[in-house]
């Protein structure tokens, strides 16, 4: 006869995937690590079935009680598979952006203030192009890519 295995605490089985010995204190998580560098942490719950939690935001939610809708949790370490709670700190999508050009990341701040793209030409309606997400493309620059891919088969 099977016996149905004792769930632990999920606080518990939580904090079993964390390495409170990494180096700058981190506490850098040993699990499911998402293709965005993220740590993942799964839960089963009755009312919410199985669900994907970012290790992070599960670690901010353990210590200080729910996120608030509209923030993130944000890395003052900006490793991102730390979960310390003294690591981490809640803002927005702005605090999130303002934090990554202060850190010398990737980000886009500024861009949407540029009238001209990489190569000189100038964001015009009929030279720009928006991606479903805001994004703008020069247009001029496009089709001088589409040129060369063309030019590359055919040789």
């Amino acid at each position: 006869m099977k016996t149905q295995r004792t769930m632990k605490p999920i606080s518990q089985r939580f904090w079993e995937k964390v390495d409170k010995n990494s180096p700058n204190n981190c506490w850098e998580w040993k699990s499911a690590i998402r293709g965005n560098g993220y740590g993942a942490f799964f839960t089963h719950l009755i009312d919410e079935g199985r669900k994907c939690h970012g290790a992070h935001r599960y670690s901010w939610t353990l210590a200080n009680g729910p996120i608030p809708e509209g923030l993130w949790v944000l890395h003052k370490c900006d490793n991102r598979i730390c979960v310390n709670p003294e690591h981490l700190f809640l803002g927005d999508r702005a605090d999130n952006m303002r934090d990554c050009a202060n850190k010398k990341r990737v980000c886009t701040i500024g861009q949407s203030n540029k009238t001209h793209c990489l190569r000189g030409h100038e964001f015009t309606a009929s030279n720009t192009k928006l991606s479903k997400n805001g994004h703008r493309s020069c247009k001029a620059c496009i089709a001088m890519r589409e040129k060369l891919a063309r030019a590359r088969g055919q040789a």
